[in-house]
C-alpha cells in the first residue's frame, strides 16, 4: 500500500473522517500513516485517547457503518486493492475473514505483548495460526433494571411472567449475530446445532406481549432500558455498565445458578491485520494498544473486560470478569464457523415464524 498525498487521497482522507471528528493534520510528520477501521462513539474516544501510548503512525479513519459485518462486503468489492490496514471487528466477522484469506498471522515474535494474552481468545486459521488481536471480552448476557422490573429476575422462565407486560427489549435477529437465541437454547439444553428450544421459547414470549421492542441496534437496546421504557434485555456487558454509570440501578445477569437458564456467550472483540497493507506498521501500532495500561484505559473507558493479563480492572467491571472456574460454570463460547453459516437461516426464520406474533 502507498501513502503517497496527492488531492485526490487527501480528499479522501477528509471525507473518510469526516463523521469521526476533526482531520489529523499530523501528517507533516515522518511517521507512516495507517487506515484503521473502528467503531465511533465510545470506542473511538477510547482508541483516540490512547495514541498517546504509540509512537510508530498516525492513523486515517474509518467508522464502520452499521454492524462490523458491513466492511467484509466492502473489502471483498474492492479486491485487489486493499484500503485498510487494521480492522476492529469481532468473533464472527474475524471468521469470515479468515475464510478469506485475508488477514495477515500475528505472533509474540513480531508482537511481544501478545505473550500475554490467554492463547484461548485468539482466533485461528485451520493450520493454528493466530490471525487477530484481541483487546477486550465483552460477554453478551441478559439483564435488567431493579427500579423498574416488577420483580426480581431469576430464571428464563421468568421471562414469560405475564407481569412483563411489554417490559423487554428483545436484539432482532442479527443484532449480535443472534446470540439472544443461542443464550435461550443453552439455557433450554439446546446449542447453536439445535436451535428447537429456543424457537419454541421465543414463540411463546412473543405470543405473551412482553416483548416491548424488538432492536434493531445497540443504540434502541441502551434506550430503551436507560429511559424506562423496558426493564429487561439482552445485550453486551458493556451496555450494563454503561447503564449503571448514568446512576441507574441495574444488575447484568453474568453469574446465574445453572439450572437459571442464563447463559453468557463470550465474544471477543479487536483486530485483524489485512494482507497487503502497511502490515509492520499496522502490528507495531496494535502490539502497542494491547500493552496493559492502555489495555487496562480501554477497558474501563468502555465497560469491558481488558484481556491483557497484567492490565488491572476496577470495581465495576470486576463484577463481571470471570474465573476460570466461573467461565466454565456460567458462559459458553459459540461455535462462530455454525454461527456464520446459519445466521441467514435464522433471519429468515424470524421474519418468517416470530415477526407476526409481535
Amino acid at each position: 500500500m502507498t501513502h503517497c498525498i496527492h488531492r485526490r487521497n487527501f480528499l479522501a482522507g477528509i471525507s473518510g473522517v469526516a463523521a469521526a471528528g476533526p482531520l489529523n493534520f499530523a501528517l507533516a510528520d515522518e511517521k507512516p500513516t495507517i487506515t484503521l477501521v473502528e467503531w465511533g462513539g465510545r470506542t473511538r474516544e477510547s482508541i483516540a485517547a490512547l495514541q498517546k501510548y504509540q509512537s510508530v503512525a498516525n492513523l486515517r479513519w474509518e467508522l464502520h457503518a452499521g454492524g462490523a459485518a458491513a466492511i467484509v462486503a466492502k473489502i471483498r468489492a474492492a479486491k485487489p486493492a486493499v484500503n485498510y490496514d487494521v480492522v476492529a471487528a469481532w468473533s464472527p466477522v474475524f471468521v469470515t475473514m479468515i475464510n478469506e484469506d485475508w488477514l495477515e498471522t500475528v505472533t509474540p515474535e513480531e508482537m511481544p505483548n501478545l505473550a500475554d494474552i490467554p492463547a484461548g481468545l485468539f482466533i485461528r486459521d485451520a493450520s493454528g495460526a493466530a490471525k487477530t488481536v484481541p483487546r477486550e471480552i465483552n460477554p453478551h448476557m441478559w439483564g435488567y433494571r431493579q427500579d423498574r422490573a416488577p420483580f426480581e429476575i431469576r430464571r428464563l422462565q421468568d421471562l414469560l411472567d405475564k407481569r412483563l407486560k411489554g417490559q423487554i427489549v428483545f436484539p432482532g435477529p442479527v443484532l449480535n449475530t443472534s446470540t439472544q437465541m443461542i443464550s435461550i437454547a443453552r439455557g433450554l439444553g439446546g446449542s447453536e446445532e439445535n436451535m428447537k428450544p429456543a424457537w419454541e421459547f421465543v414463540k411463546e414470549l412473543a405470543k405473551s406481549g412482553n416483548i416491548g421492542r424488538v432492536a434493531s441496534s445497540d443504540a434502541e437496546v441502551n434506550n430503551s432500558l436507560t429511559s424506562g421504557e423496558t426493564s429487561v434485555g439482552f445485550g453486551a456487558a458493556s451496555h450494563f455498565m454503561r447503564i449503571a454509570d448514568a446512576g441507574l440501578p441495574v444488575t447484568p445477569l453474568a453469574k446465574m445458578p445453572a439450572d437459571s437458564g442464563f447463559k453468557a456467550a463470550i465474544a471477543m472483540q479487536g483486530w485483524c491485520i489485512l494482507k497487503g497493507g502497511n502490515t509492520k506498521v499496522a502490528k507495531a501500532w496494535a502490539n502497542a494498544m494491547v500493552a496493559p495500561e492502555p489495555n487496562s484505559q480501554h477497558a474501563a473507558h468502555n465497560g469491558v473486560l481488558p484481556v491483557n493479563a497484567k492490565s488491572s480492572v476496577p470495581p465495576r467491571i470486576a463484577a463481571i470478569r470471570y474465573s476460570n472456574d466461573e467461565l466454565a460454570a456460567h458462559t459458553y463460547t459459540p461455535n462462530w464457523e455454525v454461527v456464520s453459516r446459519e445466521l441467514p437461516n435464522w433471519t429468515q426464520r424470524w421474519e418468517r415464524e416470530i415477526a407476526p406474533l409481535l
